[in-house]
């Protein structure tokens, strides 16, 4: 761990007390609406708009994420082929932070990113399920 990663976990860790405020919402969904055009019904998909301080995570986390392949397995994972793959997305559930290295947190981070770019609201879903926080976390454990 180089001092520029230390720095980048550091600028990370002091969102958490804002995570874990039991009032935090990480995003709000703006009312879905229809438009009729040409004699169609066309509805309108929107977009999450997300709190101040998930955006300043999303500009954060590449600091410490950067040269890490997000489907790469790694030495520690529990079976030789890493986490499976899924085009629907790869999934960890709040276990696997409790042990987790700082390798497999950074493929997380990686991964939410990935999942933000296929999937608008994939990272307000990763925030309500405790995983975000659980992660950070882990890294407040490894590196306080």
């Amino acid at each position: 761990m180089d001092a520029t990663q230390i720095a980048a976990i550091d600028r990370l860790l002091e969102l958490l007390p804002t995570f874990e405020d039991p009032e935090f919402v990480p995003a709000v969904w703006p009312e879905r609406f229809h438009i009729d055009a040409e004699g169609k019904r066309i509805e309108h998909v929107p977009y999450p708009d997300y709190h101040p301080a998930v955006e300043e995570f999303r500009n954060r986390y590449p600091a410490l994420v950067a040269g890490i392949h997000p489907y790469d397995a790694l030495p520690e994972d529990d079976t030789p082929d890493g986490v499976t793959f899924s085009v629907l997305g790869t999934t960890y559930d709040q276990a696997y932070f409790a042990k987790a290295t700082i390798d497999q947190i950074r493929r997380y981070l990686m991964l939410l990113g990935r999942g933000e770019r296929f999937c608008d609201g994939h990272i307000d879903g990763e925030f309500r399920a405790e995983k975000v926080v659980a992660a950070l976390k882990r890294l407040a454990e490894m590196y306080r």
